[in-house]
């Protein structure tokens, strides 16, 4: 599994073969690391006055640390992302992690674009499980408008802004490709929101 962490203003790719497991190895924007993570006490994450927190043992190549841990929920600023505080040592960090399938989903279904036809296209190949939109409806942004089922997992794929529904190019049961468009999302008759400065417009979302 691939992930985005966020510290700050930097961005790292982090790659662990076994995320429900201890791993013994990681990549760290694409450089090997071998790596001994152990929970310390009897659960993983555990509830204190509300939070999860967690205490671990981590050994990454030749040197270790004390690892606290805790989940702070989803992250306010940023959709899909969850915020953890972590301490190693002396020094605490605020970090933001996403998996990278959702970071690239809203990436394709167009992030905060709010104006302009927005072009919801299949990020991976894939059967159509459910299409729940129509024609002609509202959508709010972020409302669920097809269902992607993808390497035995469904991906509700979601406006990225208020509208209408234009179009609806598939069916519940079929089959797509990558990059094939299924719905588009348009303005409200005579209720546009306006275009901020130097935003263009009509413009498809593609990679």
């Amino acid at each position: 599994m691939r992930y985005v962490v966020t510290v700050g203003e930097r961005a790292i790719m982090v790659e662990t073969p076994d995320p429900d497991g201890a791993p013994e190895r990681a990549s760290v924007d694409d450089a090997g690391l071998a790596l001994d993570w152990r929970a310390v006490g009897a659960a993983p994450m555990r509830e204190v006055e509300g939070a999860r927190t967690g205490h671990y043992s981590l050994l990454a190549g030749q040197r270790s640390y004390d690892v606290y841990v805790r989940d702070l929920g989803e992250a306010p600023d940023e959709e899909g992302a969850r915020a953890f505080e972590v301490t190693v040592g002396a020094r605490t960090y605020t970090l933001r992690l996403r998996d990278e399938r959702t970071q690239a989903l809203e990436q394709l279904t167009g992030g905060m674009r709010h104006t302009g036809d927005a072009v919801i296209r299949a990020p991976m190949p894939g059967l159509v499980s459910n299409v729940l939109a129509a024609a002609g409806q509202a959508v709010e942004r972020g409302q669920a408008v097809v269902v992607l089922e993808a390497m035995k997992m469904e991906n509700d794929l979601a406006t990225p802004r208020a509208g209408i529904v234009k179009s609806v190019r598939v069916a519940k049961g079929q089959t797509v490709n990558q990059g094939d468009t299924l719905v588009v999302i348009g303005d409200a008759p005579g209720g546009a929101e306006a275009a901020t400065e130097g935003e263009e417009t009509d413009e498809e979302i593609a990679d």
